[in-house]
Parts: C-alpha cells; sequence; structure tokens
C-alpha cells in the first residue's frame, strides 16, 4: 500500500543531511534521519506528541560574519597569487589560502548546522523535540504534512490507552501482574495474591470491612 502524500516527508538541506518523517497506520511515528556519518531511526506513538508546534528560527550570526571575513580574505590571497609573477610568492601565499580556507568552511558548516529554521513538535513529557525544517521539500509538502501530524496527533491524544486507577480493583490486578512478568513474583505467589484481592472484592462489594 502507497502510503498518502501528507502522512510522509523527505527533506533535504546543505551540510544538515536528510531527513524522513512517516506517520504510520498503526498510530505511530517513525523517524529517519542521516547526518554525515550518523544513519538513526525510531518510532515512538503519536499521542506522546503535542499537537501544537512552535516556529523556531534562529541563525548564527557570529558564524556568518566569520564566514565573510574568512572569505575576503580568501579572495585577497587568491588575487595577490594571480597578480604575482613570483612562483615563490605565490607558493608562500598557498599555506595561509589553506588555513583561511578551512575557517571559512568551518563557519559556514557551524552556520548551517546551528541555525534553526523550523516547526518543531514537543513532547509532552520530557525535553524531547522533532525539528520539521521549514517549507522543506517545499512549501505544499511542508504544510500538509505538519496539519496532518497535529491532527494525528491530536487524535491519538484523545483515543490514547489509559492503564486503570492503582486503587480500582483492576488496577491491582495489573500492578500484580507486572509483578509476575518482571519475576518479582512467581505463578503461586501471582495467584495466591490474585485470589486474596478478588475476596476483598467480594467482601467490599457485599459490605463487609
Amino acid at each position: 500500500m502507497i502510503p498518502e502524500r501528507n502522512t510522509v516527508i523527505e527533506q533535504r538541506k546543505f551540510l544538515c543531511g536528510y531527513q524522513k518523517f512517516e506517520i504510520r497506520l498503526d498510530g505511530e511515528l517513525e523517524v529517519t534521519f542521516k547526518r554525515f556519518s550518523t544513519h538513526n531511526q525510531f518510532k515512538f506513538p503519536l499521542w506522546q506528541l503535542n499537537p501544537s508546534p512552535s516556529r523556531v528560527k534562529f541563525a548564527q550570526p557570529g558564524a556568518m560574519i566569520g564566514a565573510i571575513i574568512f572569505g575576503i580574505c580568501c579572495i585577497g590571497i587568491v588575487g595577490g597569487m594571480i597578480a604575482s609573477k613570483d612562483l615563490a610568492i605565490a607558493a608562500a601565499l598557498g599555506f595561509p589560502l589553506f588555513f583561511l580556507g578551512g575557517f571559512f568552511w568551518l563557519s559556514i558548516w557551524n552556520f548551517q548546522t546551528k541555525s534553526v529554521n523550523a516547526s518543531v513538535f514537543y513532547f509532552r513529557q520530557g525535553n524531547g523535540q522533532i525539528r520539521i525544517w521549514y517549507e522543506r521539500p517545499d512549501t505544499n509538502a511542508f504544510q500538509s504534512f505538519c496539519e496532518s501530524l497535529s491532527k494525528k496527533a491530536e487524535d491519538a491524544w484523545n483515543n490514547r490507552p489509559i492503564e486503570p486507577a492503582p486503587q480500582s480493583l483492576a488496577g491491582e490486578l495489573t500492578a500484580l501482574k507486572k509483578l509476575k512478568d518482571s519475576g518479582v513474583l512467581n505463578e503461586i505467589e501471582f495467584e495466591r495474591a490474585k485470589a486474596k484481592l478478588l475476596e476483598h472484592a467480594e467482601q467490599r462489594r457485599i459490605g463487609f470491612a
């Protein structure tokens, strides 16, 4: 089955890599991202996501200013190398050109990777977040996916699995089963505790203390 267009988005950004978000039919969001040598993929229930995103736009002016300064210096050195008719001088200028060129690309890399221009969806609990790069790959695909993600996250929250209250009989039985599954209680101890709970519940139902 081919997924709907507004439930999948693939994004690429210069020096920032690739990321893909897919709203799955089982109520989970699958995230894939590649950053240079890092490739990670994970998924989580949509109800854990706050359906109201925040627009975050933050640039790194220091990195851009550095790139401009180092770029001008590199252009000046290249101009000097071209104008010079002495090969020894041109060769000597090669080292500072290489040095400053490295700082130029480092500044560009910092500007691209540390600047933020995205719609950010936060997790309801904790400090987690996912960033949908703004208007990538295009405006329509971006807006359509964000709207779909917001609606699906809100629907998932309204239909989220809710555990029984701990003070209820169902809650107490669930807690006992967790103890059994974790190995704290063996089968005999679990059945004995379960029978005792049911007996107390029956007594409370007919009016005994």
